[in-house]
Order: C-alpha cells, then structure tokens, then sequence
C-alpha cells in the first residue's frame, strides 16, 4: 500500500484530468518541458510536508500540493484562470480527497509569464492538505 500523502497526491492528478480543461495532459511531477500542443497542461506535485505528533498514535500532516497550470494564447492570465477554477472545484469537493483529508484550502498563488512564440505562462496555486496517519503506519488513517 501507498502512504496517504501518496494515494492523495495521485487522487488529485486523476481527478484533474477527468475535470478539467487540461484533461490528459495533467502529469505528476514532470521535469520534461511542456510543449505548445500540451496546453493547458498541470503539473501536480508535492512541495513540502509539515508532521506533528499528536499522541495516541496519530501523527497529523500539513501537505502542500502545487498545482502548476501552463497555458498559452493571449491573455494566458485569462485562460490559466478557467483552469485554475476547474482545479480548485474538484481539489475542495472530490469525496475521495475529502475522505482521506481533514481539510484543503488554496493558500497561495503565483503567476509567471514565459517568453514564447505566443502569450504564455505558469499559474501556480498551492493548496495546504491537512490529513492523519498512524504513527507506525503512513498508509493508515487512525
């Protein structure tokens, strides 16, 4: 079995491509570029993880998801924006996430415009997931 920072962070990649803009071209963790015919692609990715003991044998998390949409045509701002919407709607209603996880919510977002042929750019939102595990067991709620 998979940890829960796992089986959350493949929940959300799945359920992007299925509701999204993007469709298949929702990736995990890609380091190969994105081209022109991928767009509007996201790349989801875990970015870091805060832990606290809480006793009893369950440990709580802090995961933070960066969702980063890349788009291009003119304004890529406007049309990363669509997207972005799409993603937020399933990341806070999607009942298996909401199943494994106490709580998500958007914390932060960044924008970042590329130099290409046409208009492009990165929209990254960052979404804190709060989530439980054994102490003993990462795969296991408590």
């Amino acid at each position: 079995m998979t940890t829960l920072r796992e089986q959350i962070t493949a929940r959300v990649a799945t359920v992007l491509g299925n509701a999204t803009p993007a469709g298949a071209n929702v990736f995990r963790s890609r380091e190969a570029s994105i081209t022109r015919g991928m767009t509007p692609a996201i790349v989801v990715m875990p970015d870091n993880e805060r832990d606290t003991r809480m006793g009893g044998g369950t440990d709580r998390h802090e995961l933070t998801l960066a969702l980063e949409i890349f788009t291009r045509g003119d304004p890529w701002d406007t049309l990363a924006d669509a997207t972005a919407e799409a993603a937020h709607k399933v990341m806070t209603t999607d009942a298996t996430i909401a199943a494994l996880a106490l709580d998500v919510r958007k914390v932060s977002t960044d924008y970042e415009s590329q130099e290409a042929d046409r208009t492009a750019g990165t929209l990254s939102a960052r979404y804190l997931i709060t989530y439980l595990s054994r102490s003993s067991d990462l795969a296991a709620q408590p």
